[in-house]
């Protein structure tokens, strides 16, 4: 068995600073404050107070999804292993359980609604007006708290309440997403203007409009802005092995006879299947060929470690862990949602994982298996302390180049 941690590093072009102009293009970065005219109670370095002890962070996270909570559950308790105290606010669907926080505190803010596996933005945006009362009630809730904990940091991975210009923290505030890689003009997008496409930059824009730092995960080093995607640690030293079962993870694209086509097709080829997702519609447990899987992030891992080939929805982090795992992969965008659009688009140009429109479970099985010498090996394997490290720093200070701490 081969282990990412035995595989070649290899270099690509890192910029040497991540902070730079103040300009996103499609966003734009208030200038910062100096020091000497904040108001006291944040005239403070995050490096001098790293130096002198705990720094006081609320780290929000939005949870529609797993993707925003499972870097949440990476980061954060890196943040308290440094002894900086945290405090995590997630808002949208309620969590999942396995997610675990010291201290958590969720509230309802603004889902996206998905019907039919696409996302439906205008009943979105009729219940986003539905619920304003409430969404102006949460902030507030939150705005207390704030004051209460006065914390020195602010970093939000779209959640729109932490970063919303209401709030008025009295602290720096990172928006730290994905999403944000998506208005900066030095990344590449699909070509041609879509409604979507502007809804999306509508949302981004809303969902981040407090920020004064702007943060974007993203493949490739395109910017000084952007950030390697935050990979599990315990996912770059798991065994590279080749099993015989199809890996699926599937929470949207479900009804309309999706389960009993992956059925009949499992029964029909004779490949073993271990599935994530279509939440309602089956128990978990062994049918026929099929293994449906409860959401475990560790077993999770060890199975799709293990697969023979993935086919999973395009978030930015369970495709990439895929790749980065030595398995071919096929990524389904949700219908009619640009931002996964954007990230199968990404994905495939890059040649780290195939884009397809359906779930096409015959091309996963004759892809051919990645290997590490992709040229951004070394910066999609960064550690997420070296991120943090990034995150962290004062805006004026040289950020450090990126390199795969536990390249592969």
């Amino acid at each position: 068995m081969q282990t990412l941690m035995g595989a070649v590093e290899t270099t690509s072009a890192i910029p040497a600073e991540l902070l730079g102009d103040r300009t996103i293009g499609r966003i734009r970065e208030p200038a910062r404050v100096p020091l000497a005219g904040r108001d006291p109670k944040c005239a403070w370095s995050l490096q001098a107070a790293g130096r002198a002890g705990i720094v006081r962070i609320i780290y929000g996270c939005n949870s529609q999804g797993q993707g925003h909570l499972s870097k949440a559950a990476t980061l954060v308790p890196l943040l308290e292993s440094r002894g900086h105290e945290v405090r995590v606010i997630s808002s949208g669907p309620q969590p999942p359980a396995i997610y675990q926080f010291k201290w958590h505190r969720h509230l309802p803010g603004l889902p996206y609604v998905l019907m039919s596996g696409k996302t439906n933005y205008w009943q979105t945006v009729r219940n986003w007006a539905c619920t304003l009362p409430g969404t102006l009630s949460s902030l507030m809730h939150l705005k207390r708290m704030v004051q209460e904990f006065e914390p020195q940091l602010i970093i939000s991975d779209f959640e729109p309440m932490t970063a919303s210009p209401l709030l008025s923290p009295g602290c720096e505030v990172v928006s730290m997403c994905r999403q944000v890689a998506l208005l900066d003009p030095n990344v590449p997008l699909p070509p041609g203007e879509s409604l979507q496409r502007r809804i999306s930059g509508t949302v981004i824009r809303t969902f981040t409009m407090g920020a004064t730092r702007f943060h974007g995960f993203h493949y490739s080093p395109d910017s000084h802005r952007c950030l390697p995607p935050v990979i599990r640690e315990e996912l770059l030293r798991f065994p590279v092995v080749q099993g015989k079962h199809l890996f699926i993870y599937n929470y949207h694209h479900t009804g309309r006879g999706e389960i009993e086509r992956l059925m009949e097709w499992s029964k029909k080829r004779g490949v073993p299947v271990r599935a994530y997702g279509f939440p309602g519609e089956i128990a978990r447990g062994l049918h026929g060929n099929v293994l449906m899987q409860p959401s475990d992030r560790y077993q999770m891992l060890a199975d799709l470690a293990s697969c023979r080939a993935a086919i999973v929805t395009s978030g930015l982090t369970t495709p990439l862990e895929a790749f980065l795992l030595q398995k071919p992969v096929v990524t389904v965008p949700l219908e009619d949602q640009w931002e996964q659009y954007t990230n199968a688009w990404h994905l495939e140009l890059a040649g780290m994982a195939k884009m397809s429109t359906h779930w096409d479970y015959d091309a996963a099985l004759e892809l051919p298996a990645p290997t590490p010498d992709h040229p951004a090996w070394s910066w999609l394997t960064t550690s997420p302390h070296r991120i943090l490290d990034a995150v962290l720093m004062e805006q004026t200070q040289s950020a450090p180049s990126f390199s795969g701490q536990f390249a592969a």
